[in-house]
């Protein structure tokens, strides 16, 4: 991330410019029409790109609740552009803005535990530049172009069809279960981010246990609100002296909280049954 006191235009040909209210139900269909023009233009694999999804994601929610502040008669302005070798999308709000003092060090122990803060770093590490002008409400996100994914990335689109699910899927995003004296949160969807992150918290609310274990092997798709709604169930499981296991982290959600730190903060296993033998375990 670097500021810079240069105007930040579009570069070569603009091929989306336009203007949304700042209401969040309106962030994954313009998320979803970015992708597409992108692709359109050979600027990214015609299957899609899960981290530069994320990125998008993480500068609308920027833009929406730290910018903007959720104010409906406020509006997030987006244009994409490219040239022979790469692609930019300025992303703008109508806010006040921040500093770079303001985005917590990923190193600090205090900021492992704040719930917010992470957008930033996420994209950084999914850019080839991320700058943003002096005042901070304005920003342009520059990556080359690509035509095939890395073999190691999982299009979004594939990893939602791939995500296991029984004969008859759960409607609900999160399942409480118990298991003697655990309480199990299944998260049903792909995708735990803004739209399922209210239905988790809930969830937590509805356990009692000192043991709780979250199962995560549905999700493909795991935003910083996703990771702040994580941290927030640590919290409450330390405020009841307990322990707490993640298991069935998929690879990209295993990346994406390498990448903001986070990974070690957890406990993690491979799948629930290795999870609860841990929880059960006696303490040393």
């Amino acid at each position: 991330m670097r500021f810079t006191d240069q105007p930040l235009e579009p570069f070569g040909e603009t091929f989306l410019d336009l203007a949304i209210p700042t209401q969040v139900s309106l962030k994954s269909a313009l998320v979803f029409r970015m992708m597409k023009a992108l692709s359109s233009r050979q600027c990214l694999p015609p299957e899609g790109h899960p981290q530069i999804e994320l990125c998008f994601e993480e500068a609308l929610s920027n833009a929406m609740l730290h910018g903007n502040l959720l104010d409906p008669n406020r509006r997030v302005r987006v244009i994409l552009c490219a040239d022979g070798e790469r692609w930019g999308a300025i992303v703008e709000d109508e806010g006040e803005g921040f500093k770079p003092s303001d985005v917590p060090a990923l190193d600090d122990l205090s900021a492992l535990l704040r719930e917010t803060g992470r957008g930033i770093r996420l994209m950084e590490a999914h850019l080839d530049e991320l700058l943003y002008n002096q005042k901070g409400n304005r920003a342009l996100l520059i990556r080359r172009r690509q035509l095939r994914a890395d073999r190691e990335e999982v299009p979004a689109a594939v990893a939602r069809e791939e995500a296991p699910a029984p004969a008859e899927a759960p409607s609900e995003p999160v399942t409480v279960l118990r298991d003697g004296d655990v309480d199990i949160l299944q998260v049903n969807t792909p995708r735990l981010s803004d739209q399922a992150v209210d239905a988790l918290r809930q969830a937590v609310r509805e356990t009692s246990s000192a043991r709780l274990l979250l199962d995560m092997e549905r999700v493909r798709f795991l935003s910083s609100m996703g990771i702040g709604t994580m941290v927030h169930i640590h919290k409450v499981v330390a405020g009841r002296k307990g322990r707490l296991v993640l298991t069935g982290l998929t690879p990209s959600v295993r990346e994406t909280l390498q990448v903001v730190k986070m990974l070690a903060a957890f406990r993690t296993f491979p799948d629930r049954a290795s999870g609860l033998a841990d929880l059960r375990r006696t303490e040393e």
